[in-house]
């Protein structure tokens, strides 16, 4: 959506109302019209808008969806908000995640000012999206938010070098077919390199893995991430609930949560991602005591290349960098999938600028996406 210099005749005579029920089918209408490319069928968008804005366990009266209303009753456009909670050196506080901002065309980018700069000042400590294109940027950062750079940045991770290369290089079904015919030979090669010492290596270090669930999670949640300044509030019937969404989405693969505890059996940290057995599997969250980073991220890497993926990926986090670059030779790329921020209060944005924050995919819009 493009903010457009020019403003339609009945773009400012509507009105932005809270998103009820009854809108859901001329919701869904806009947004087909909008993501062409969206994986849901109409019935199955239409329950997927009743799940998310209105049984999602976070609900806040303070906190909702926006629609545009013209003057003829007509939906024109909508802001999802998803509410959530985080703690700020001790304090609770609310946040404004924002979902797929949209727009009819024949409205023109004043609408989706008026939205967003509605829910921008709205009783929210922080308001943050994380999956924006570079025109939901220039619109944030034209009403006073800010992008942060740096999770701007995507890294990959080689698991299997030989594979991963070849199947880069050889695309199209000639490539895919060549791949297969040579997946015996890549096997063995992938076998011997991460053996082998230097940067394609690849082993546990100390310590153990076990499966990990919502209420081990939040029990170890403070003694793990307790000393970020900035990090979510979960429980357990919330974190349940964001699991199932994650593993319903098509992209997704297979959710796999696992807890690492240290060579003393003391839980260390944990991670969450979408397993791709041979192919590129996707990190949501990470989460490590300090000075433990490395031994999550090495466990973390072992048990994708154990389950078959053929290489990791996953937002850079600030407080993350140090140890991705003991992880070796991972691969660095601008997206222009911008985390944006807006908060009234300096020191917030201060605090995740600086790496002093866990903000993973699972506080964000990224398990948003359709």
């Amino acid at each position: 959506m493009q903010p457009s210099s020019v403003t339609p005749p009945d773009a400012g005579r509507g009105r932005i109302r809270t998103l009820e029920r009854g809108d859901i089918p001329q919701l869904v209408a806009l947004t087909q019209e909008a993501f062409l490319d969206s994986e849901r069928a109409g019935d199955s968008m239409a329950a997927y808008f009743e799940r998310i804005f209105f049984h999602n366990p976070w609900i806040d009266p303070d906190l909702p969806s926006l629609v545009y209303e013209d003057e003829a009753g007509r939906v024109g456009g909508f802001v999802g908000v998803v509410p959530r909670r985080m703690m700020f050196r001790g304090e609770g506080i609310r946040v404004a995640v924002t979902t797929q901002l949209v727009v009819a065309p024949r409205y023109g980018g004043q609408v989706g000012r008026r939205l967003l700069r509605e829910v921008l000042s709205g009783p929210q400590e922080l308001s943050i999206t994380d999956d924006a294109n570079d025109a939901a940027r220039r619109l944030w950062e034209s009403l006073g938010g800010e992008c942060s750079p740096i999770y701007g940045l995507r890294w990959t991770r080689p698991l299997r070098p030989c594979g991963y290369a070849v199947r880069r290089l050889a695309r199209g079904a000639f490539g895919r077919g060549v791949v297969l015919a040579a997946r015996p030979l890549l096997a063995a090669a992938d076998a011997i390199a991460v053996r082998l010492p230097g940067p394609t290596r690849l082993a546990p270090p100390p310590g153990t893995l076990e499966p990990l669930d919502a209420p081990t999670m939040v029990a170890h949640l403070e003694d793990v991430v307790g000393g970020h300044a900035l990090r979510p509030v979960y429980d357990a019937g919330s974190l349940e609930w964001l699991f199932a969404q994650l593993a319903e989405k098509a992209i997704c693969g297979a959710l796999r949560q696992m807890l690492v505890r240290g060579p003393t059996g003391q839980v260390v940290g944990w991670f969450v991602y979408c397993l791709h057995a041979s192919g590129t599997s996707e990190v949501i969250q990470v989460a490590a005591r300090r000075s433990a980073e490395r031994v999550v991220l090495r466990f973390l890497l072992w048990d994708a290349w154990r389950q078959g993926a053929w290489a990791l990926a996953g937002r850079v986090e600030p407080w993350l960098v140090d140890a991705l670059g003991g992880a070796n030779w991972a691969i660095l790329r601008w997206l222009h999938q911008w985390t944006l921020l807006h908060s009234r209060r300096p020191e917030i944005l201060r605090a995740i600028e600086q790496g002093d924050a866990l903000l993973s995919h699972l506080d964000g819009e990224w398990w948003l996406s359709f």
